[in-house]
């Protein structure tokens, strides 16, 4: 299956926002009633996937609010079941929306949607040609440039997620990164695929390939990372604004800035560098047992930020050692900036 690399934004996740007026029929069978009980009215009408899994294997969210006039829409990019690999874009949006009339699951006035709705959530992707090995895994895991504003959480040897350390959804920053071929071939997808009838060649094209995300879920957020005053649909599927390699900038830095090779030159150094095996370059993770051995006082800091230091420099300088000087991280952001 070819997929050329489209200049506009492309989208894993989306959810939107538009007049309820704009759902002109749903499956009574397929929708669930919220009922006035004292006036018999119908307030609002929803539909989850969840609950109707043999026909929606994937992630679809319906919800139209008679008394906020409100529709809420919400699906990942499954829902463009053989064309899933083109993922949500400008060209693929419509052929969302009419493939949930296809599915007997409601009729939708489209063009006004697309042309009154907004955005309060997108999940921003690109997939590209890269083997997510774990030496590559273990390289992102030393060039994390501020150590201690993002963490990371690691899932076997298949993904990695990098956060910043915030609680707030309007300033978190995140992107994850994980092997899309393993990852399409897991048990939960075995019913979408079975769905596309186009299982083999999307097993295919997605072969070797690693999918970046970054998930932007409110709408001031959105308009903060893409620099829009709107979210409108149109405005934002027609930005060419490449989020995930900003992102990707943010947390990542290069490690050829450090050119030493790594050298041991005394016991001191090896329980270092042992320390540093042993968590596999999670520098947070180096910290904290540092911190849980009370090794330094309130009065050492300085001694104490001084030896963090040397720890992440031999850090780099060991994963320089590894993988040779073949930069990874240039490498990844040459494949995102497409």
């Amino acid at each position: 299956m070819e997929n050329k690399i489209s200049k506009h934004i492309t989208l894993d996740t989306v959810r939107l926002i538009a007049n309820s007026d704009y759902i002109i029929s749903a499956n009574s069978d397929l929708f669930k009633n919220d009922i006035d009980t004292t006036t018999g009215e119908i307030r609002s009408i929803e539909f989850n996937s969840r609950f109707h899994e043999s026909i929606t294997p994937f992630k679809l969210y319906i919800l139209a609010n008679n008394q906020t006039r409100k529709l809420t829409l919400e699906f990942s990019s499954k829902l463009l079941l053989g064309d899933y690999p083109k993922l949500i874009s400008r060209d693929t949006f419509g052929q969302c929306l009419r493939n949930i009339e296809k599915l007997g699951i409601c009729s939708l006035d489209i063009d006004r949607i697309i042309e009154n709705g907004y955005f309060n959530k997108l999940h921003i992707t690109k997939d590209v040609e890269l083997e997510l090995t774990p030496e590559v895994l273990d390289r992102l895991n030393l060039c994390t440039g501020n150590y201690r504003r993002y963490k990371w959480v690691r899932y076997e040897n298949n993904a990695i997620l990098f956060s910043k350390n915030v609680k707030s959804n309007d300033c978190k920053e995140e992107i994850s990164i994980y092997n899309k071929a393993k990852e399409i071939q897991l048990s939960k997808n075995k019913p979408f695929l079975n769905q596309t009838n186009a299982a083999e060649t999307i097993k295919e094209y997605f072969n070797e390939k690693t999918r970046f995300e970054v998930k932007l879920e409110t709408t001031r957020k959105i308009k903060k990372e893409l620099g829009i005053e709107d979210t409108s649909i149109n405005r934002v599927l027609s930005l060419d604004k490449n989020v995930v390699l900003t992102q990707f900038d943010k947390i990542f830095s290069d490690s050829s800035m450090v050119n030493e090779t790594l050298s041991i030159n005394n016991i001191t150094d090896y329980g270092l560098f042992c320390a540093i095996r042993y968590h596999k370059g999670n520098m947070q993770g180096v910290e904290q047992e540092v911190k849980d051995f009370n090794i330094y006082g309130i009065a050492s800091r300085g001694a104490y930020n001084r030896q963090m230091q040397k720890v992440k420099k031999m850090a780099k300088s060991w994963s320089n050692q590894e993988m040779g000087r073949d930069n990874a991280i240039s490498q990844i952001r040459e494949l995102l900036h497409g």
